[in-house]
């Protein structure tokens, strides 16, 4: 599979029914995204954003693994951390907005809620953005949240969409 030929049956597409298409395997390709949320094909990075933006429509998880999919093409995904990344956020009429690597902003509410779990002794915020999508924080966005944020007692929390989502 040619990566300019799956990117034409992608754009040709209005919408993503993602959940309906079960296409076959593509063999002997594949898609990395390195813990940092850049994308790989065949071990060559994606350096238009437009692509990246595009491919990232098209993520399904199934059993615990990740693939691009259109309808007749499945490529798997091989993820180090996320699929995305935070990398940066802003606060309007006080809710919070976290932007991803792909350039969207998503609002940080009970659909979309920031847990911090502990991973090798070490923090590893993230933002769930659909069924088994997630955006990590980078550390540089998790450091400022963590210097805004409320206290309650010994915990930290930020507030957004009515909703306490706490940081520690």
């Amino acid at each position: 599979m040619d990566l300019k030929q799956f990117e034409q049956n992608a754009l040709t597409l209005n919408e993503y029914p993602l959940d309906q298409w079960n296409p076959k395997l593509c063999e002997g390709v594949e898609f990395r995204i390195d813990a940092d949320a850049n994308w790989y094909y065949n071990n060559s990075k994606i350096e238009r954003l437009a692509m990246v933006q595009l491919f990232s429509k098209l993520v399904k998880c199934e059993e615990g693994s990740y693939f691009a999919v259109t309808p007749v093409e499945k490529i798997p995904i091989l993820v180090d951390k996320e699929i995305f990344s935070i990398i940066d956020y802003k606060q309007e009429a006080g809710d919070y907005y976290f932007q991803t690597n792909t350039q969207e902003w998503v609002k940080l509410s009970q659909n979309n809620p920031l847990t911090v779990e502990m991973i090798n002794h070490q923090p590893y915020p993230k933002i769930k953005l659909k069924e088994h999508i997630f955006a990590l924080l980078s550390r540089n966005v998790f450091y400022k949240v963590i210097a805004e944020s409320k206290q309650d007692g010994m915990s930290m929390y930020l507030e957004s969409d009515g909703k306490c989502f706490y940081l520690n």
